[in-house]
């Protein structure tokens, strides 16, 4: 019961400052949108419905091309760190925005470019921000009512998007006439965005471990000898700038030296290869996420250097069971090449 009631509080802190920050998107929205529309040549008795149309379809082109290429890019990192990518999709946002309010000063030959500019930056948004929101639905669904949860999710956004149009119209008729009032107003909704929704990922207590959460999980094992909660380890989360370890997991056998190819070594689960550049760590055929986890805590220790690590590994697992740790789940890479070992 404890734990569901700190789950509800943080998802009413997390849901509560999101939507402040949608609100104040959905303003910005409303701005970049007359910025683009007054640049598109709208009230210009010389602009033609020909050009604004070729503008429209150069632009959303050049969105499914960049969505497409950065889903396939960068498709497998967001569940690694949907915290940080989720950020990044508002950061870029914004940006998007930005552009879009400068837009009408851009040479006329120049507008189309811009345009498709702002959509890519917009695709990217899509994606990244699409992708994360999944994960993060499936996160706070505890009683595995994702659907559900997915519905609320969805009729909260266009609460707050219906808000901010009513907010637009009031909005527009004191701002539209002056650059001035347009860009104070401009700078304060983003910063705001920024704010909320940096505040809403803070609250966001994840119970996965990702190479972000599990170094400090390990380095405060070290260190203090105790496993952190979520809770503790959600205000030491690096999420926006945190430095990875040098491990890489999931590499081929090619990649790792000849010396560490031994049939005791290929025989386990898994193999662990110090390197010129870190530790890497290739996986047999079948291995399970408990045993990702398992293999980077000891590519930990490998990198260093701590000997009798191999020893407390069953007291660490325990510790985290104890302290909540979803360890059934393992986001700290891609799965990749495997190997096989024949009898």
């Amino acid at each position: 019961r404890e734990s569901n009631k700190k789950s509800n509080t943080n998802k009413k802190a997390v849901v509560s400052t999101q939507s402040t920050g949608e609100l104040c998107s959905s303003l910005n929205g409303t701005l970049a949108s007359h910025a683009t529309f007054k640049g598109m040549g709208v009230g210009d008795a010389s602009a033609t419905a020909l050009g604004a149309t070729y503008t429209w379809i150069l632009k959303d082109g050049a969105g499914m091309l960049s969505n497409i290429l950065f889903a396939w890019s960068r498709g497998t990192q967001l569940d690694i760190d949907a915290k940080r990518w989720r950020l990044f999709a508002d950061v870029v946002n914004d940006l998007a925005m930005l552009i879009d309010l400068l837009s009408p000063l851009a040479p006329p030959h120049l507008f189309t470019g811009v345009m498709c500019l702002t959509t890519v930056l917009r695709s990217m948004v899509g994606v990244a921000g699409g992708c994360t929101r999944a994960t993060i639905k499936q996160h706070q669904a505890i009683a595995n009512n994702t659907a559900d949860v997915s519905a609320k999710d969805g009729s909260q956004e266009r609460l707050s998007s219906l808000v901010g149009l009513l907010l637009s119209m009031c909005l527009m008729g004191v701002v539209a006439e002056s650059q001035t009032i347009t860009w104070s107003t401009f700078l304060l909704l983003t910063f705001l965005h920024l704010l909320f929704n940096y505040k809403a990922c803070s609250c966001l207590v994840m119970r996965s471990l990702n190479p972000a959460r599990y170094k400090v999980l390990l380095d405060a094992w070290v260190s203090e000898g105790k496993v952190l909660s979520p809770a503790e380890l959600n205000h030491r989360e690096p999420f926006v700038l945190g430095r990875r370890l040098p491990i890489r997991l999931w590499v081929s056998l090619l990649s790792l030296p000849s010396s560490s190819l031994t049939p005791e070594h290929l025989s386990g689960a898994y193999l662990i290869a110090p390197t010129n550049t870190g530790v890497s760590v290739a996986y047999r055929d079948g291995v399970k996420d408990d045993v990702v986890l398992e293999s980077y805590y000891h590519a930990y220790n490998t990198l260093h250097k701590r000997t009798r690590a191999s020893a407390d590994y069953g007291q660490f697992k325990r510790a985290l069971e104890q302290q909540g740790w979803d360890t059934s789940f393992a986001p700290l890479g891609t799965s990749g090449v495997r190997y096989r070992v024949d009898d």
